[in-house]
């Protein structure tokens, strides 16, 4: 029941990744109520539309990793942390 809950906890706390397919949602939502012992009623949930896709990256991915990755460098150089592979980090 344990997992079950959790993968509810999931779906439910990040809508905007099943906006195709709201029974997920509700299904998810439903299973969360009844871990708490609460009563469910699906017609008062928002309807999809309302929920809007999350927005483009602000800049392309490309810059985005170049950016992280060097940070991440930058940590482990201050750390001293050896990187395993040549291409890790």
């Amino acid at each position: 029941m344990q997992d079950i809950t959790q993968t509810a906890r999931q779906i439910a706390g990040s809508p905007e990744d099943h906006l195709t397919e709201i029974h997920l949602f509700t299904s998810a939502w439903a299973v969360m109520k009844a871990a708490r012992g609460q009563g469910f009623n699906p017609s008062r949930l928002r309807p999809q539309h309302l929920i809007e896709g999350p927005a483009p990256s602000p800049e392309p991915t490309d810059m985005v990793l170049e950016r992280v990755g060097n940070r991440v460098r930058e940590i482990m150089h201050e750390r001293g942390i050896q990187p395993h592979r040549r291409h890790a980090a």
